[in-house]
């Protein structure tokens, strides 16, 4: 603008030095160039001031080019830091992808087993022992798998292992306190994992048929009861889970080769028959000295109410004697006057009350004179009657449905054989009580209390208290 400026003056002193005359003229002529100088200064003002706000608008907008700049820039450097983000997510669901397609394949590989295991832990006290009073523990875990193979059946395993005897030495009762101790400790005292079952599985004319066959636990085939059946759960006492161990004999090694057949031909009754080899090498000569038992149960509803009413037969094949030939056998299992087989019968009924109470009674009986084996020499049967009552009440009355109330009480009666052949002999009585806590859907504490009286048919024996403390978690 400066230059303009000089140039526009150098342009008026040339016109004056041209001409020289027009300058210097009369006053008129020279008041009217004075007024068109005036004039071109005023433009020459007003040119300036345009030139100036144009240089302003220039510079406003340069500036708007310089922000425009910047956060294009900015723009560019975080487009690229989106495009290396994208690319590492990129990378994550790759690897995504590939563990989902390894987590589907050990899905796809898993999907036709199913599984299932518990841990049960127990004290136990003894008060009023006549030989002293212990307190004593033990723990068991159970393991289940089970695979299907469609039409063709299923096939389950359960493996087992504990530690402890409980008090099941130390107090002298025909019910044990404890039925649920079952110690598998190997020579360096270490508990092992056994497996106590692997059986198949078929049904048949959906299934109203069932055949199971394979190692098997005998003892939950028959006799079964809702209320008074499950030592994690229910009651401890061998008297109020089951008649095996007391009036039905146990197989020597418990688990053994069995097969049953179950027949539910309608909704109202359900037939069972057991077999199984049932000595100690019971998987040499299965089909010598067999035990076998036959059960129907009829389900029945009592006015909307659930019911079982089991009854059961049963024999077993191994070798006993008679009481009255005790003095002409040897100390031998294979003596030639061991040729008895054992027989039995029983009842198992369980009977919903209401809502949250279930009534149980439970009656077996076997011959009353026979001996049989035990160890190393020939044992008399001290009983043969066994029956026991009761009910398990829901906490559903107090607003705790998953906690429960056991209350029982039962009886062995001693045969007459063994009251001519012992002294101060009694029938044995017992009570049990507990309160099931379930403080989680996978955990309860049970506490116990158990009373006897004349354990092991002794009528002087002084009367046992035992208090207990279960728990049991579930996975």
């Amino acid at each position: 603008m400066g230059k303009m400026k000089r140039g526009i003056i150098l342009s008026l002193t040339i016109f004056a030095l041209a001409f020289p005359g027009t300058l210097f003229a009369g006053g008129g002529d020279l008041s009217a160039i004075k007024a068109e100088i005036e004039a071109m200064k005023s433009r020459l003002k007003a040119l300036e001031n345009q030139l100036v706000k144009q240089q302003q608008v220039i510079e406003k907008q340069n500036r708007l080019i310089q922000s425009y700049e910047k956060a294009l820039k900015k723009q560019e450097t975080e487009l690229e830091a989106q495009k290396k983000e994208v690319a590492q997510q990129k990378e994550v669901l790759a690897k995504q992808t590939k563990e989902s397609k390894g987590l589907s394949a050990l899905e796809a590989a898993l999907s036709h087993m199913e599984f299932s295991a518990g841990v049960t832990g127990i004290v136990q006290g003894t008060s009023n022992m006549d030989d002293g009073d212990s307190t004593d523990g033990t723990f068991t875990f159970d393991f289940g798998i089970a695979t299907h193979f469609g039409g063709y059946g299923s096939f389950y395993v359960h493996l087992e292992g504990g530690d402890g005897e409980g008090l099941n030495n130390d107090v002298p009762s025909f019910s044990v306190p404890n039925y649920d101790s079952y110690a598998t400790e190997n020579n360096k005292n270490e508990t092992d994992l056994t497996v106590s079952e692997a059986y198949y599985e078929f049904n048949l004319f959906k299934e109203k048929v069932t055949l199971n066959a394979g190692k098997m636990d005998i003892s939950v085939l028959f006799d079964e009861n809702e209320a008074a059946g499950d030592e994690t759960t229910q009651f401890l006492s061998n008297i109020f889970v089951k008649s095996m161990g007391l009036t039905i004999p146990e197989p020597d090694n418990f688990y053994c080769p069995a097969m049953m057949v179950r027949i539910d031909p309608i909704d109202l009754i359900e037939l069972r028959f057991v077999g199984a080899s049932v000595e100690d090498n019971n998987w040499e000569d299965i089909f010598t000295h067999v035990f076998g038992a036959a059960q129907v149960n009829f389900r029945p509803k009592i006015k909307g109410r659930q019911g079982n009413y089991r009854f059961y037969a049963w024999i077993d094949g191994r070798n006993h004697v008679k009481n009255r030939n005790l003095g002409f056998v040897s100390d031998s299992y294979k003596d030639n006057h061991a040729d008895e087989n054992q027989t039995g019968f029983g009842v198992s009924f369980d009977q919903e009350l209401t809502d949250n109470i279930i009534a149980f009674f439970r009656y077996s009986y076997t011959d009353d004179d026979l001996a049989t084996w035990s160890d190393d020499h020939w044992e008399m049967i001290p009983f043969n009657q066994v029956w026991s009552t009761g009910l398990q009440i829901s906490g559903g009355y107090w607003r705790r449905k998953d906690d429960a109330v056991g209350l029982a009480y039962g009886q062995t009666l001693l045969t007459d054989d063994y009251k001519r052949a012992n002294d101060h002999t009694g029938d044995e009585q017992y009570i049990e009580a507990y309160y099931r806590w379930q403080l989680h859907k996978r955990f309860a504490l049970t506490g116990d209390f158990q009373w006897i009286k004349n354990a092991g048919g002794n009528s002087q024996e002084s009367d046992i208290y035992i208090f207990g403390l279960r728990s049991q978690v579930d996975f």
